[in-house]
């Protein structure tokens, strides 16, 4: 059997301005590239819904192998004790959700993949904090995003500690895309930092005290054309059996 591995999804208001359809509806949608870096990683992807009763992430975690914590909007800072400076598009119930999911995936001893704001839920679960918005609040930033050119950012990155993500990308440092304005500020108690980049923002975290949980901050999934990214998915996927 192959794992099963949960993937937590997006929400589209009803309204939302920039749909083309269904504009009358709420969707909860997962971008296509997380279900290929599932299945390219040996896996069977399955769409997590936000669900108004936190208590049935417990329900939903029982029936999986494995979970990944999607990219999205940002996580509302109510969560590390913070009022909203620079966070856009929150949206409370899917933040509570997505840390009921790490939650109860820790408990269960479930692989764990965090993925952009993925890491940073993870992060806040953790009892840490994030930067509210990395061009202002942080010196001489590098670009993390190209939202005005709809693509994602380019940088590299340097793993700061050996570890079994060190040793599976066999260098020191590598190339990353980026497409985020917030990070990892406060490091959750009980998590390790293994890569930041050059402008010190943290991008790949773990728990070593978990069985396998982990966070990056780029989008492995949108770089499937890297065999290190592949190696990085089936990695993942790996660990869920």
């Amino acid at each position: 059997m192959k794992p099963v591995i949960g993937i937590s999804a997006s929400l589209s208001l009803a309204g939302d301005e920039k749909r083309q359809f269904a504009k009358s509806a709420t969707l909860q949608y997962v971008p296509d590239h997380y279900c290929k870096f599932v299945e390219m990683g040996g896996g069977i992807p399955i769409l997590l819904p936000i669900l108004e009763d936190l208590s049935k992430a417990e329900d939903l975690v029982r029936h999986l192998d494995g979970l990944i914590i999607t990219g999205g909007v940002d996580v509302d800072p109510s969560l590390y004790n913070e009022k909203n400076t620079k966070s856009m598009g929150v949206y409370l119930l899917r933040d509570k959700f997505e840390i009921a999911l790490v939650k109860a995936a820790r408990e269960e001893a479930k692989s764990l993949l965090g993925i952009c704001r993925g890491i940073q839920v993870l992060n806040v679960a953790f009892n840490g904090s994030l930067y509210q918005d990395l061009p202002t609040e942080i010196d001489n930033p590098l670009q993390h995003n190209d939202w005005d050119a709809g693509k994602d950012a380019y940088h590299s990155i340097l793993f700061t500690r050996q570890s079994p993500m060190s040793d599976l990308f066999q260098s020191e440092e590598i190339q990353v895309n980026s497409s985020h304005h917030q990070s990892i500020k406060k490091v959750g108690k009980g998590l390790e930092i293994l890569a930041a980049s050059k402008d010190g923002v943290i991008e790949a975290v773990c728990c070593p005290a978990d069985r396998f949980t982990y966070g990056v901050q780029w989008h492995p999934e949108r770089m499937l054309q890297d065999p290190k990214m592949i190696d990085l998915a089936k990695w993942f996927v790996s660990q869920a059996l």
